[in-house]
């Protein structure tokens, strides 16, 4: 029995250890990542790194609110409705200081009192209070494809040399240089083949020579 107690206390440990190592930066990477991509999604009024690496993205829809993205994975959506309808959870991330003032893209007004107060958009239902016209996130988004203009090449001249008259010397027309290299080559075989013969030649008298002297 003590041996699966300690069995059970070890998984939990080890899991603990795993979760520990899996979330060591503390959701900073989590953070910079959904910003970095609502950012650049569509109908995106605003998009703040709030406490505890918490991501909130202000939509620029009417009464849409804000949406707020926990390391953890929990996506709490907070639309502009009455204190009275909204979860605890928004109440406490809508409430002043839990984001900062300065937007990582986009700007929208930060709550300055808390939601269940007078003169709130939640408490006056004013759907488009966090939208400013010309500062959404999503206005700044430009189409990276765009086309570039397309050049034609035009085909290059071939040169052809011109063929340069023959050389005279004394009246005489002088052979090119292609054709001394062709008699050139000529003669460097008919020396080869004289070569050869001569050595065929050599072997033939040697063998006479050899047979005479045996006989």
């Amino acid at each position: 029995m003590k041996s699966i107690i300690l069995l059970v206390i070890l998984s939990l440990f080890t899991t603990s250890f795993a979760a520990i190592i899996e979330s060591g930066d503390n959701g900073v990477q989590f953070a910079e990542d959904t910003a970095a991509a609502y950012c650049h999604a569509e109908n995106v009024q605003a998009v703040y790194h709030c406490f505890g690496n918490v991501i909130r993205v202000v939509s620029n829809v009417e009464g849409e609110g804000s949406t707020f993205y926990k390391p953890s994975g929990v996506v709490v959506h907070c639309p502009i409705v009455a204190p009275t309808d909204m979860g605890a959870e928004c109440l406490q991330m809508m409430t002043p200081n839990y984001c900062p003032t300065e937007a990582e893209c986009g700007a929208a007004p930060i709550p300055q009192v808390f939601p269940g107060q007078n003169d709130t958009p939640e408490q006056t239902g004013d759907g488009d209070y966090y939208i400013v016209d010309g500062e959404a996130a999503s206005d700044n988004m430009t189409d990276e494809t765009t086309e570039e203009p397309v050049v034609i090449e035009e085909p290059e001249e071939s040169y052809i040399p011109e063929k340069e008259p023959p050389k005279l010397v004394n009246n005489e027309e002088v052979l090119p240089a292609a054709t001394e290299n062709k008699v050139d080559n000529l003669l460097g075989d008919l020396a080869v083949v004289i070569l050869v013969l001569g050595i065929l030649a050599v072997v033939i008298l040697f063998m006479l020579f050899k047979k005479s002297i045996n006989e």
